[in-house]
């Protein structure tokens, strides 16, 4: 049975707009239990920490007004992408539709389908560019629409925001981190943390080859103890089950591991006002139909003041 469902999907950019548009978004939902998702923001908005240095003291009549406020603030942004992107829809039907036997096919189901997997191909782009993507304006890409958190962690370390000397860097990437030595370098990472962030429950966000590789060590130094009852480990031995592994495919190919507060690493998108759009329309071409697209999405990071945030740079062999 031919199947041809060009004006449904046509209909159905219209009909499950508000959808599609989350679509990108909620193909996040996996690493929202590491992120911070903050809605409504549009370009350039201003993080940071407060520092008061306010004390309760033995009680006089003076004023003797004393101590200071400070905030050091951090700047992240969202930018405004858009997809442009022309498609013969009965070619994505193989893949995501097989005609049924012994009941009808519903064209409007099967449009409203083929649209949701086209933005949620959007989403993946967006994962996998989280930390490695580089900001350029001429460029064709997600990897090209914003900066990602390696990105950003790199200029701050050039710029001497993180540095060893603020107490939020480490680096050690002149011994390269291998099965032999990778806890103890995760550990020295943590215990050398300011006692603020050791206190509170954080993530260690790393690459999944490097949580595979802690896992091999674990193994050979408490392979056999008896309280070692499973391979997998989702926290790091030490901290007093605080901190939580996050290991995470689109670390791949960076160079940091990060030791933060869920609350610090942001993922910004609008989703809230008419400066977002999507349509799926006809163009010249009667074959095709084209998908059209314009979101905003960003990352950042709130502060990377000691007490909240921190910086393993390393190297694997």
């Amino acid at each position: 049975m031919a199947l041809t469902i060009a004006q449904e999907l046509i209909d159905a950019g219209t009909k499950y707009k508000k959808e599609l548009l989350a679509m990108p978004v909620a193909v996040l939902a996996k690493i929202f239990p590491y992120f911070n998702l903050q809605t409504g923001i549009q370009g350039k908005t201003s993080g940071g920490i407060l520092t008061v240095d306010a004390q309760l003291r033995p009680y006089r009549t003076s004023k003797d007004a004393a101590g200071s406020v400070a905030i050091n603030p951090y700047e992240w942004e969202t930018f405004l992408g858009d997809v442009v992107q022309e498609f013969d829809p009965n070619t994505l039907l193989g893949t995501l539709y097989t005609e049924a036997t012994a009941l009808k096919a519903d064209k409007t189901k099967i449009a409203k389908l083929v649209a949701m997997e086209m933005v949620k191909k959007i989403g993946e782009a967006l994962y996998n560019a989280m930390f490695t993507a580089v900001r350029n304006p001429a460029g064709n890409t997600t990897a090209d629409l914003f900066n990602g958190y390696a990105t950003q962690i790199a200029a701050l370390i050039t710029a001497g925001d993180i540095s060893a000397a603020k107490g939020n860097l480490l680096d050690l990437s002149a011994t390269p981190m291998t099965a032999d030595n990778c806890g103890d370098q995760l550990k020295e990472f943590y215990r050398g943390a300011d006692p603020l962030l050791k206190d509170a429950n954080t993530f260690k966000y790393m690459p999944t080859s490097i949580r595979e590789m802690y896992e091999d060590w674990y193994q050979v130094e408490y392979g056999h103890a008896p309280w070692n009852s499973q391979f997998a480990q989702r926290k790091l031995i030490g901290t007093e089950d605080k901190c939580s592994i996050a290991s995470l495919g689109n670390m791949g190919g960076t160079s940091y591991i990060i030791l933060s507060l869920r609350e610090n690493m942001k993922i910004g998108v609008d989703q809230m006002s008419d400066q977002e759009d999507v349509e799926i329309r006809r163009v010249d071409n009667p074959k095709v139909v084209q998908l059209f697209m314009k979101s905003y999405f960003g990352v950042g990071l709130e502060t990377v003041d000691k007490r909240v945030f921190k910086v393993l740079k390393y190297a694997t062999a």
